[in-house]
């Protein structure tokens, strides 16, 4: 036995893959930390501090209402048209029925030729209106006359 060997030390292979699953875990943890940063920044970013909690959650079903009727898209070359709105979505059973918004009225399909998307009319459940009677979308709160020619 060679008298400078220690029987306890590591053999060059051995330190190097305990150096390798070392930086592997180091570079795991900073991409994590990275993706939990950007999620949270995004939150932030989207996040609408002057919605009521029911505009909030009318704001986030509407998002992934336009999100079914983006999958509709791709998969029948088109958007609903205005007649359509909801049907081809409960027909292929992504929808139980025509969605309601937190306040229980329907939510509305509009379509401008270009896309179709979910609209609520508030609180008040009608056209127009301001503060928690306003008019939805996934961008938040729309402008008074939106939808008029």
């Amino acid at each position: 036995m060679n008298e400078h060997a220690s029987p306890t030390s590591p053999k060059p292979s051995q330190e190097g893959t305990s150096r390798a699953q070392r930086l592997g875990r180091l570079v795991l943890a900073l991409v994590f930390s990275v993706a939990t940063g950007l999620a949270f920044f995004l939150v932030w970013l989207t996040h609408d501090g002057s919605l009521t909690a029911e505009q909030q959650r009318a704001r986030g079903e509407i998002r992934r209402l336009e999100g079914l009727f983006k999958s509709h898209h791709r998969l029948m070359g088109r958007f609903p048209s205005k007649e359509e709105a909801f049907t081809p979505l409960i027909q292929a059973r992504l929808l139980d029925g025509v969605p309601v918004d937190p306040w229980g009225h329907p939510y509305v399909y509009w379509m401008d030729g270009t896309g179709g998307a979910g609209v609520s009319y508030g609180a008040d459940g009608r056209p127009g209106g301001a503060g928690p009677d306003a008019d939805l979308s996934s961008g938040g709160v729309l402008a008074a006359g939106w939808g008029q020619p």
